[in-house]
């Protein structure tokens, strides 16, 4: 029995060896498939454009001059280019304190004490409408040179382009008393 498994065991080990054999074996090479030659038409002579013959590359001394194939003329050099316009920009939006001419009148006001009605005219010079809170302006009263007493409003109507508003306001005290009255605009900085 022992012998038996012997020689299958040979004969697998023969049989494995002869596979190995077959497939190491270069396969032999293809032969390519006949072609197919197609006898060459010609189209029209007028559909063909003519195409130009490729140049070889050349080296070309620096210093030498050549003489272009097909004719051309050489590129004359662009035109100096003018130099660049400086963009002129827009001035600058003033700001309200700016454009508003002020002008003002002060009196007594009737039937009280100890108060003044100051008028004052503001004349829009901005180039556009502005709203009664985009236009304030402070009035003080001074005596011997010293702010006694400052009060601040605004118009209570919007005043139109290139044109007038009116706004009152009362400054406590004396006209009398006061030495100088004083309206100014207020920058918006300063609200």
């Amino acid at each position: 029995m022992r012998d038996r498994r012997l020689v299958i065991a040979g004969l697998v080990v023969l049989a494995l060896a002869a596979l190995l054999l077959i497939t190491r074996r270069p396969a032999p090479p293809r032969v390519p498939a006949p072609a197919v030659l197609l006898a060459p038409t010609e189209p029209p002579a007028a559909a063909l454009p003519a195409t130009p013959t490729p140049l070889a590359p050349q080296i070309v001394d620096r210093n030498a001059s050549f003489t272009v194939p097909w004719g051309a003329e050489p590129t004359p050099e662009p035109a100096p280019t003018p130099p660049p316009q400086e963009r002129r920009r827009p001035p600058p939006t003033p700001q309200v304190h700016e454009c508003v001419g002020v002008t003002y009148s002060a009196g007594v006001l009737p039937g009280t004490l100890g108060r003044i009605l100051v008028d004052v005219q503001l004349e829009n010079r901005c180039g556009r409408d502005l709203a009664p809170l985009e236009v304030w302006f402070w009035v003080g009263g001074y005596r011997h040179g010293e702010l006694i007493q400052g009060v601040s409003g605004h118009p209570f109507d919007p005043i139109a382009r290139d044109s007038e508003g009116k706004a009152s306001i009362v400054l406590p005290g004396s006209i009398d008393w006061y030495d100088r009255i004083e309206v100014r605009l207020i920058p918006p900085d300063a609200r």
